[in-house]
């Protein structure tokens, strides 16, 4: 966010809407003051939404990835957009997951283990058959 921006939401005559917590919805009236100050461009792909068509008021930086419920933190988001949006925000989460376990030492699991040992599901008996243990 620039100085200018912030300049600007001091001196609004309407208090920026904050949610009370992560899961509380958007209000209408809040809605529509985000879609005025976007001019009703959708943040991806900056193409006009028209008047009847349907978009989603959308975290710009996602709760997930430690964005805000707040006013500041939304924007528009076409139809057309809101799958790539959503999968771009997910696999920023999982990046994220997976640097801080790697920083913590937390081992993953590279895949299924190995047929036949230990921590396998299967168990080969000294006749040669398999059995599921």
């Amino acid at each position: 966010m620039t100085l200018e921006a912030i300049t600007v939401l001091d001196r609004r005559s309407v208090a920026q809407w904050i949610g009370a917590t992560p899961d509380t919805p958007v209000p209408p009236r809040v809605r529509l003051r985000v879609f005025e100050a976007k001019n009703g461009r959708c943040h991806a792909c900056t193409r006009k939404i028209l008047p009847g068509e349907e978009w989603v008021c959308e975290h710009l930086v996602a709760i997930i990835n430690g964005g805000a419920n707040a006013e500041h933190n939304l924007g528009l988001t076409c139809c057309n957009c809101l799958s790539g949006k959503n999968a771009a925000d997910v696999a920023q989460k999982s990046l994220v997951y997976r640097k801080r376990a790697k920083h913590l030492g937390i081992k993953q699991r590279k895949g299924a283990p190995m047929a036949g040992c230990r921590a396998s599901r299967w168990k080969r008996k000294l006749d040669g058959t398999v059995e599921e243990r």
